[in-house]
């Protein structure tokens, strides 16, 4: 699979996904599940926050570069740094769509949607979450190789894709477990003292490190397996 494809992928599993969940009332005549529809936009966010970064970013270097003005220069380089800092605390909201395949909406409608038309639609939705956290890497990683030459890319390069991949994946991976079990927002960040209270307090219950140690474990081995499945490693050779 190469970028292109996975892009496409990425497309036809949003729109499929999105679909089948906005299909369901009408087919069925049962409410929507609005929570979905707020985690499905929530999983575009990164790719929204990255795109606008590095558009950022570019036309800060470009005026930058035509003015003379060196100062322009280095407020796109903060501005792109705090964008990409903000984007990371986002990205797990793609990562947290796998969550959904509880398939808790059917204890709302009871047996009204068929058990196949649910199990589709909602394998699609985690699917569309996993690409758009396979998509934001790449679009990381190939960022990394617009400040090296791609030509000087070499095979003993690939280590360093698949350790930022390792990382970056291992955050999701906290980040989906602060979500599902705590009930975290990426925006709770922001209120440090009750962040710290409510994770103090979480862990203090037995079993729950046990717990998070193994979710973020195997959660992280899921991402990176289907990162090498994509074939991503290769695509900077």
């Amino acid at each position: 699979m190469g970028v292109s494809s996975l892009i496409l992928s990425a497309v036809l599993l949003n729109i499929f996904a999105y679909t089948t969940i906005k299909l369901r009332p009408r087919i069925y005549g049962v409410s929507l599940f609005k929570p979905m529809i707020w985690n499905f936009k929530l999983s575009l966010l990164p790719f929204a926050i990255l795109v606008v970064d590095t558009i950022i970013f570019l036309l800060a270097a470009i005026i930058a570069s035509y003015s003379g003005i060196a100062f322009i220069r280095y407020a796109g380089m903060f501005t792109a740094i705090m964008g990409l800092f903000v984007w990371l605390l986002a990205l797990p909201n793609s990562g947290y769509l796998i969550t959904e395949l509880n398939l808790t909406h059917r204890d709302i409608d009871g047996d009204k949607v068929p058990i196949w038309y649910d199990i589709i639609s909602v394998m699609a939705f985690a699917m569309s979450g996993i690409v758009n956290t396979l998509v934001n890497i790449v679009m990381i990683q190939v960022m990394i190789l617009v400040f090296y030459d791609p030509s000087t890319v070499t095979k003993a390069h690939q280590s360093i894709f698949l350790l930022t991949a390792l990382v970056l994946n291992l955050l999701v991976a906290i980040g989906v477990y602060l979500g599902r079990s705590i009930r975290f927002n990426s925006w709770d960040v922001i209120h440090i003292k009750s962040f710290f209270t409510k994770l103090k307090n979480h862990f203090k219950q037995p079993g729950e490190w046990k717990n998070c140690i193994l979710f973020v474990v195997f959660h992280a081995l899921f991402f990176m397996i289907m990162y090498v499945l994509a074939g991503i490693p290769f695509f900077f050779k």
